[in-house]
């Protein structure tokens, strides 16, 4: 049996609950079925997992590869988006899979448009371009394979309304988003995005995913948004998509040199500081010097590793609440 990373928390649906060491030996049974390639069983074993921890990052790459496997196309989709968005630090591994459930799907536009974004951002480096321009490929002959067997091509989505969008769940929206994303260039679907993403009571991560929509689109409107009790009004056209902004990028290099000498404890921090740069975008760390929030982030893996509590600052407060919105 391979040795894994072991974590728990008490977890509870509804009336029932499940005690971390039974959660975790689901997630390792998952593991080796899918490694064994019995995607059935993983699937059966993911399935209970999701029930409880949806948003447990352990799992979301193997049970959306399960579900790819056993042809339940849909499940994965939303799977592999989930994981997109999750903050993982495989991302083009997880977009990989995300297209390749998507073609299945014969979702052939989203592919295209979300391909070419990946390909003119420069996103994908130079060892990984032929993997993607080969599913660019297969998708366009695929998709000319599927207009030349209907009468009319797939009409495109329709927008819907604001109300609408509000009274669906976190996953819902996102595949509402997702919908649309290939029609950036349409004036009124980022002025829907606009009137949204205003709104209060939005997922961080709903918010995050339409800010990046409004960037890629060069959309010039200033955009009011709250998040974590925070407001802060910005034009999407001047700003830094998550990761590359400069502050992001000097936490990171400081991070690295303060944790040198412990890879595990410095691969921790600087996965919790992505997790931020995406949860907590457009924010970043505002108020607080590079070197403060450095500290935080090393203080914040120390306190894992020995099981005690962080000094109850408001900056560590902050870093921990951001975090956890990965674990709901």
């Amino acid at each position: 049996m391979r040795k894994r990373n072991r974590y728990g928390r008490l977890l509870k649906k509804e009336n029932v609950v499940m005690f971390p060491g039974a959660l975790e030996s689901l997630i390792e049974k998952g593991l080796d079925a899918v490694e064994d390639t019995n995607y059935p069983e993983a699937v059966e074993a993911f399935e209970q997992v999701y029930r409880f921890d949806p948003d447990n990052p352990r799992f979301l790459a193997p049970y959306a590869v399960a579900l790819y496997e056993t042809k339940n196309f849909e499940e994965a989709k939303e799977i592999a988006s989930k994981l997109l968005y999750s903050g993982t630090t495989e991302y083009l591994d997880a977009m990989e899979l995300y297209l390749a459930i998507s073609i299945q799907l014969q979702h052939y536009e989203e592919v295209e448009m979300t391909i070419e974004a990946l390909l003119d951002e420069e996103i994908v480096p130079p060892e990984m371009e032929k993997k993607f321009n080969y599913l660019r490929d297969l998708n366009k002959r695929l998709s000319h394979r599927y207009v030349s067997e209907h009468d009319e091509p797939k009409v495109a989505n329709e927008i819907f309304t604001v109300e609408e969008f509000l009274d669906k769940s976190i996953t819902e929206q996102q595949e509402m988003i997702a919908a649309l994303a290939y029609r950036k260039s349409d004036k009124s679907v980022m002025e829907l995005f606009h009137d949204i993403v205003e709104k209060e009571g939005l997922h961080p991560i709903v918010i995050t995913y339409i800010l990046v929509l409004l960037f890629e689109s060069g959309y010039k409107q200033e955009v009011t948004i709250t998040k974590f009790g925070n407001t802060k009004t910005v034009i999407p056209y001047d700003m830094d998509p998550p990761g590359y902004h400069d502050r992001y990028k000097e936490v990171v290099n400081l991070i690295c040199e303060i944790a040198e000498k412990d890879p595990s404890r410095m691969q921790m921090a600087l996965d919790a500081a992505k997790r931020y740069s995406i949860i907590a975008y457009p924010f970043n760390w505002d108020g607080y010097s590079t070197a403060e929030v450095a500290t935080a982030y090393t203080q914040y893996i120390e306190s894992m590793f020995q099981g005690e509590p962080m000094l109850d600052t408001e900056l560590n407060s902050l870093i921990k609440k951001i975090d956890e919105q990965t674990d709901r």
